[in-house]
């Protein structure tokens, strides 16, 4: 059986607005840039949201800057065209019918009948699904209920603290270990099976530094997921997908500019010696990300305008059992925005925007996998 399988964080998948944003200094970030524009038309007493008439001025230019959106969401999706679909930053799963219905059938002209959603930990509602065509998966299992105890005993705890520093904290904090889930899916086709975990950590909101432990943790436990479930991990076919929101390899684009007049790029590894999130699920040959096989400067899924650099925060991550079956990996990049560096040679989809409308901040990744 060959699994074609894509990652693709949708960025905010929402049906409907969150009014709190006007006065959560937290949640103002994810508002539209429209709508922050328009924000102070009706700034008076600091609480926008009690006018009824501003709510629908508001409301109709999210419609409108998302339904934009929405189509080049579904342009990348049928450009990525896999038999499952691992997706981020969904509302719901009514959300994700409607999006279906709305814009994907009309894209690719596949229904994508199997849905799969189960509500996560995230506090603004934005969960991790899947969506499948040709194949149902015969098993879906949520991990959003792991708490830092189901690790294993005292002594145990202080063994992984040992191999990783960074965790020692959010093992004693944290309520549960996922900020949203690990959504385990498994497929059959006869006797082949593959099992799939998608996730999405923890965010670099607050600094790469002082969060990294916390998506060390959640790399932990789904490596830990993937030890009890695999008597022998190394034989076992599995995949782990989704943003897992950090790298061991950046390119950082700088002020310089080469003979052609475009920005030189410099590509940074991590020392060996640093920590990275994603460090649980790639040591020791415990699986391989498929990214690799590309050229390092090609390597990226998203690109941070703040710190001019692209980075790979999307994955799939298969185990060594599936590592030489891995064939035609590729990211899609039709519906990054043209702000991005050097990316000239990109072809864009149809009213792609410098910043907006695009299809997302970040990129699909596909790769197929025999099993």
């Amino acid at each position: 059986m060959d699994a074609k399988i894509s990652t693709f964080n949708i960025e905010n998948l929402f049906t409907r607005f969150n009014f709190g944003a006007f006065t959560s200094e937290r949640d103002q970030r994810y508002l539209p840039p429209v709508i922050k524009f328009l924000g102070d038309f009706a700034n008076q007493d600091g609480d926008l949201s009690k006018f009824d008439d501003f709510k629908r001025l508001m409301q109709s230019a999210a419609v409108a800057q998302d339904d934009d959106k929405r189509q080049h969401t579904a342009l990348a999706m049928a450009e990525a065209d896999p038999m499952i679909f691992c997706l981020q930053e969904v509302d719901g799963i009514g959300a994700l019918e409607r999006f279906r219905d709305a814009y994907l059938y009309k894209a690719t002209k596949d229904r994508f009948p199997q849905l799969v959603l189960q509500e996560g930990n995230d506090p603004r509602g934005i969960d991790v699904a899947a969506m499948t065509r040709d194949i149902r998966p015969v098993m879906a299992r949520s991990h959003a209920w792991l708490t830092p105890g189901w690790l294993g005993n005292a002594d145990r705890r202080r063994e992984l603290v040992a191999e990783f520093p960074d965790i020692k904290e959010p093992i004693k904090q944290r309520r549960r270990v996922f900020r949203r889930d690990c959504l385990e899916l498994e497929i059959r086709d006869g006797d082949d099976s593959l099992t799939i975990f998608n996730c999405h950590f923890k965010s670099m909101g607050g600094g790469r530094k002082a969060t990294i432990g916390v998506r060390q943790l959640e790399a932990l436990s789904v490596r830990e997921i993937i030890r009890r479930k695999f008597p022998d991990p190394a034989v076992g076919k599995w995949v782990v997908v989704g943003d897992l929101n950090d790298y061991r390899m950046q390119v950082k684009v700088r002020s310089a500019l080469d003979g052609n007049g475009n920005p030189i790029e410099e590509v940074v590894h991590l020392a060996d010696d640093k920590p990275s999130g994603i460090d649980p699920l790639v040591k020791d040959g415990f699986g391989f990300n498929v990214v690799d096989v590309l050229p390092e400067n090609e390597r990226w899924t998203h690109y941070y305008a703040s710190d001019r650099t692209k980075t790979q925060l999307d994955y799939i991550i298969v185990s060594p059992a599936l590592r030489e079956s891995v064939r035609d990996v590729e990211i899609i990049r039709g519906g990054q925005p043209y702000r991005v560096p050097n990316s000239g040679a990109i072809s864009r989809y149809p009213r792609i925007g410098h910043d907006r409308p695009k299809a997302s901040d970040h990129c699909p990744v596909v790769a197929t996998v025999t099993i």
